[in-house]
C-alpha cells in the first residue's frame, strides 16, 4: 500500500511538472510574438515651403510624442516626391525628387531652385509629399503640402523727395493669371539680422491687387548706395512664405558704429594706422636685436 501511495503521488508530480512546463512555454511563446510584432511609432509631419525672389524650398520637420513632450526624430531618411509616390518621370517632372537625412532637430530643407522652373511649366499648383520608408522604430508615413503659384511684382517712384514703393500680387485661377484683391500683403526693408516693415499696418491689396507704402527719409540704406525693399505674401492655409525683393537707389548711408572706427579702445582690427605701424617696428626690432645678440654668440664660440 505504501509503495501504491508513492507511485501515485510520483505520478501526480509529474502531471503538474508538465502543465507547469506547458505553460510555461506558451507564456514564453506569447510574449515573443509581442516582441516581435512590437508596435511602432508614427511620426509627425509639420511641412511648410518659402519661395524667395522665385527660388522655392520644403521644410520637412519630424518629432514623435513621448508623454508631453515633442522628440525630434534625426537620422532618418525623408524622401520627396512630385504629385505621385512613384519613381521621377523625366517628360512630366513628375515623382521622386530627391532624398534627405534629418539633422538633430529632425529637420530637412529641400532646394528645388535647380528644377523648379522646369516642372512648372503650365501648371500653378504643386502637390508634393513627404515621406519615409521601412524603419524599424516608425511606420511607414507620408505627408503632403500644397505650393500655389502666386506672382509679386516691385516697383518704386520718387516724388517730393519721397519714395513709394509698390507691390503687385496676382494668382491663378484656372490658369488664368489674375490679380488678387482684398489680401493681406507686408512691405518690408531688409535688414542684416531680420525686416522692417513700413508703410501701413495690415496693408491689404485694392482691387488691383496693388498695395503700396512710402520709405522713411532717415532709414540707412547698404553700403553701396541702395536699399533692399522686399514684398512678402504669407500663405497661411498652406503655411507657405512667397517674398521678392528688389535693390533701390538710397542716399542715406549706413550707421557706422563706434566700435568699427580706428579708435585707442576699438579691437585690435580696428586699431588707428599710426598705432599699428609703432607697434609692429617695436616688434620687429625687438627681433632683429635678440638675432643679432644670437649671432654674435655663434661668433664669440667659432673665435674659441
Amino acid at each position: 500500500m505504501i509503495h501504491n501511495k508513492t507511485y501515485l503521488q510520483l505520478k501526480k508530480t509529474k502531471r503538474v511538472l508538465l502543465l507547469l512546463s506547458l505553460i510555461f512555454v506558451f507564456v514564453a511563446r506569447s510574449f515573443a510574438g509581442n516582441d516581435g510584432e512590437a508596435t511602432k511609432i508614427t511620426p509627425n509631419f509639420k511641412l511648410s515651403y518659402k519661395i524667395i525672389d522665385g527660388k522655392p524650398s520644403i521644410k520637412v520637420e519630424l518629432s514623435y510624442k513621448d508623454g508631453k513632450k515633442f522628440i525630434p526624430v534625426n537620422n532618418i531618411i525623408v524622401n520627396l516626391y512630385l504629385s505621385e509616390v512613384r519613381k521621377f518621370n523625366p517628360v512630366t517632372g513628375e515623382g521622386w525628387m530627391g532624398n534627405l537625412v534629418t539633422d538633430d532637430d529632425g529637420v530637412v530643407e529641400f532646394d528645388l531652385s535647380d528644377n523648379f522652373k522646369r516642372i512648372k511649366t503650365g501648371a500653378h499648383v504643386f502637390n508634393f509629399i513627404a515621406s519615409i520608408g521601412t524603419d524599424p522604430k516608425f511606420e511607414n508615413s507620408s505627408e503632403q503640402i500644397t505650393v500655389n503659384d502666386v506672382r509679386i511684382s516691385l516697383s518704386n517712384s520718387v516724388a517730393d523727395s519721397l519714395t513709394t514703393v509698390v507691390a503687385k500680387l496676382s494668382m491663378f485661377k484656372d490658369s488664368v493669371e489674375s490679380p488678387a484683391a482684398k489680401t493681406e500683403i507686408k512691405l518690408l526693408i531688409k535688414r542684416t539680422f531680420g525686416a522692417l516693415p513700413f508703410g501701413e499696418e495690415n496693408l491689404s491689396t485694392d482691387e488691383n491687387g496693388e498695395v503700396s507704402g512710402v520709405l522713411p527719409k532717415d532709414i540707412p540704406g547698404n553700403n553701396d548706395k541702395t536699399i533692399t525693399v522686399a514684398a512678402r505674401y504669407e500663405d497661411q492655409e498652406n503655411d507657405g512664405i512667397i517674398e521678392v525683393t528688389k535693390r533701390i537707389p538710397w542716399s542715406v548711408p549706413p550707421i557706422e558704429h563706434k566700435f568699427t572706427k580706428r579708435t585707442l579702445w576699438s579691437s585690435g582690427q580696428n586699431a588707428p594706422v599710426p598705432l599699428v605701424i609703432v607697434s609692429v617696428t617695436i616688434i620687429f626690432t625687438i627681433w632683429g636685436i635678440i638675432f643679432y645678440l644670437i649671432s654674435l654668440l655663434f661668433k664669440i664660440k667659432k673665435l674659441r
